[in-house]
Order: C-alpha cells, then sequence, then structure tokens
C-alpha cells in the first residue's frame, strides 16, 4: 500500500513539473482554466513561452507551486526581458539532482549581471548568495532573519526545493531579484548597498502589515506585485495561479522599466545599453536564433557576420550613446572594445524602435572600426 502510494505522489509530482520545464514543446493550451480568475495571466504568460504546456493540457492552477518552480518561473520573465546574460555556473550548495536546477542556475547568473551593471560591480553585496541562505533559512524552520552565526556549510536539497512557497518567501524571492531596482530607487552608493540590504536581514525596517514584522512584504510593495493591502499572510501557500498573476504583473513592471531606463539620463541609458548589447552578444556566440531576431534585423545580422572582430559577450567594453541628429527616435550605442592581441576596435550599433522585444529597440545597423 506504502509503495503505491509513493508511486502516485511521485507520477502525480512529475505532472506537475513537467508544465514548469522547458522539455515541453506543444502549445501551451489548458482545459483546465476556463472561467479561472487566473485565467488571462496565464493564458499570457503560456502565449510568451514563460508557462509551458505539458501535453495534457493541464496547468492545475489551484494547486501550490513549489519553490523551485518559483525560481525556474523567475527566470522565464528575467529571460523574456532581459534575455540571457551569462552562462550558467555551477552552485555548489544547490542539489544537482534537482529537476530545474540547469534553469535555477540561469537565474542566478542573471541576477548576477543585473546587480554588477547596475551597481558598476562596486557593491560586495551579493543578492543571489543571500537570496538561496534566506530561502535555506525557511526550509529550516527559521525565522528568514539575519542569525548571530551563519551555517557555512547550507545546502538547498531537492526535497527543500519540492516544498510548497509561501508567500514570505515569494516576497523573498522578488526582494532579491529586485535589488538592482531597490539599490536605484533608494539612490544608494555601491559601497552603502551591503549595509542597506542588512538593515532588511536584521528586520530594522518600519512594520507595515498587520501580520508580519518580515520585512521582505514591505519591501517590495513599490512594485504593486501583490496588492495587497492592512494584510499579507505571509504563512499561506501560494498556488499556481496567484504566483503565474505575480509573474505577469512582475513582466509588466519590467517592461516600463527597461523603456524607462533608455530614457533616463546618460548613466543609466548607458547601463541598459550594457545589459541589452551583453545579451545581444551572448546570443550571437551561442547562436540563438530565437534571441538574436528579436534584437537584431535581418541586415544587422549580416553585418555581424562580415565583422573582422566580434565582441565577445562578457569582455571589456566602454559604452556611450547617442540621440541620432537626424531623428530623435533613434539611439546609436557607441562600445569600445580593447583587444592586446588583435588590436583595439569600436562598434557602433544603431537601435530604432520596435515592439520585437521589452528593451523597445532592435539593432539595425552595425558600423565596424578600428582604433
Amino acid at each position: 500500500m506504502m509503495k503505491r502510494f509513493a508511486l502516485c505522489f511521485l507520477m502525480a509530482w512529475l505532472l506537475v513539473q513537467a508544465v514548469w520545464t522547458n522539455g515541453a514543446n506543444a502549445a501551451a493550451g489548458f482545459d483546465d482554466i476556463d472561467g479561472h480568475w487566473a485565467e488571462q495571466q496565464i493564458n499570457e504568460l503560456a502565449s510568451l513561452g514563460i508557462i509551458k504546456s505539458n501535453g495534457k493540457h493541464l496547468f492545475y492552477p489551484n494547486k501550490p507551486i513549489s519553490r523551485g518552480e518559483a525560481l525556474a518561473l523567475l527566470n522565464r520573465v528575467v529571460e523574456k526581458v532581459y534575455g540571457s546574460l551569462d552562462l550558467p555556473q555551477r552552485k555548489e550548495n544547490l542539489d544537482y539532482n534537482f529537476l530545474l536546477r540547469g534553469e535555477v542556475e540561469q537565474l542566478l547568473v542573471n541576477m548576477k549581471t543585473v546587480w554588477q551593471v547596475e551597481t558598476n560591480a562596486l557593491s560586495t553585496y551579493d543578492p543571489v548568495d543571500r537570496m538561496l541562505y534566506y530561502l535555506y533559512l525557511a526550509e529550516s524552520g527559521q525565522l528568514i532573519k539575519k542569525q548571530q552565526k551563519e551555517n557555512p556549510k547550507w545546502w538547498l536539497s531537492s526535497a527543500a526545493l519540492q516544498q510548497s512557497l509561501s508567500r514570505e518567501e515569494a516576497s523573498l524571492l522578488l526582494f532579491h531579484v529586485l535589488a538592482p531596482q531597490k539599490f536605484r530607487t533608494a539612490n544608494l552608493k555601491p559601497q552603502d548597498a551591503a549595509t542597506y540590504f542588512d538593515s532588511f536581514y536584521e528586520w530594522k525596517q518600519d512594520r507595515y502589515y498587520r501580520d508580519t514584522y518580515s520585512p521582505y512584504p514591505l519591501a517590495i510593495r513599490e512594485f504593486q506585485l501583490f496588492l495587497t493591502e492592512k494584510t499579507f499572510s505571509p504563512d499561506k501557500v501560494m498556488t499556481r495561479a496567484e504566483y503565474a498573476v505575480v509573474m505577469k504583473r512582475l513582466l509588466d513592471y519590467y517592461r516600463i522599466d527597461t523603456l524607462a531606463q533608455f530614457r533616463a539620463a546618460i548613466n543609466q541609458q548607458q547601463k541598459i545599453a550594457q545589459l541589452y548589447l551583453r545579451s545581444a552578444n551572448l546570443a550571437w556566440e551561442k547562436k540563438d536564433q530565437a534571441r538574436l531576431s528579436v534584437v537584431f534585423s535581418p541586415d544587422a545580422l549580416k553585418s555581424m557576420a562580415a565583422l573582422p572582430q566580434v565582441p565577445k559577450y562578457n569582455g571589456p567594453v566602454t559604452i556611450t550613446s547617442k540621440v541620432d541628429i537626424n531623428d530623435p527616435k533613434i539611439l546609436w550605442l557607441i562600445g569600445f572594445y580593447p583587444d592586446p592581441v588583435k588590436g583595439d576596435f569600436q562598434i557602433e550599433y544603431k537601435l530604432e524602435q520596435a515592439d520585437a522585444n521589452a528593451f523597445g529597440r532592435k539593432i539595425t545597423a552595425v558600423i565596424y572600426s578600428e582604433k
């Protein structure tokens, strides 16, 4: 009897997990969300490939979402906006056997890159490490709060990542994913970031919600992801539908934010430009045709193929930007690439407005020159 129960449980879990894995290529259409209050958001995420069908056409909207699924879905939202920003790296304190480990590790390097660009790589604070460590504390049944002594051998097991995600844990994940935006809106200096974020871990922030002292729900309130007043219900388990709605709101926020950065002061404009070019150059190195098609025009791709020197996505670069003198809707990004072996070079990227990606711009011309 116990063996039969365990087998049924495993089969049910694998079925739920399959909805979120990359292996499913079937068109995402779900038979169990008709008339559901989150139907529209689920379908929109599915149309974007963020939520994938497992071929059974079932989403299980009212089932709990697991921590690992939540992290994987976060990465798909981040990559829908920025694209891949780095190659995934093995995270030693993350269980190698976890089914969605690859997507979680991709999220971690994407988060790290956005943080480093936002802070000019001058901050010692690491939102990636802190996010996983405090998730480990939650799994250990402890307050998600700074301890007197940290466990240096902490480890997130596959079993821990398969556990249901609470609303407080969801706010913790989002707090760290949005750390670059928190850094920016707080108008911090890089050297002050660690102290600022420590004030959250030490629970020294003012209380807002009646039913929790946890600072993470209040920390992300400015992003309007949960739309809750007075109470937050931090211990309540999040359903797959509830989390999908939060992800849709996060995607909408990112879309507004990336467009606003291109219209911001020159310093911020160059930061978003750096992320844009990093994503584009990584897509070129990986020959990621899907991503290339949304960041380059066909003519620009031909020009890239003819370049005598192609910039590495993670190589040294100094980026400046300027508005086209004849058309204010056109932006030029000028990347200077030092190369001690083949010689320094410069590439000018012409960005025209387009709806193909969240940046709202597409590279339509590439001009190379030696320096």
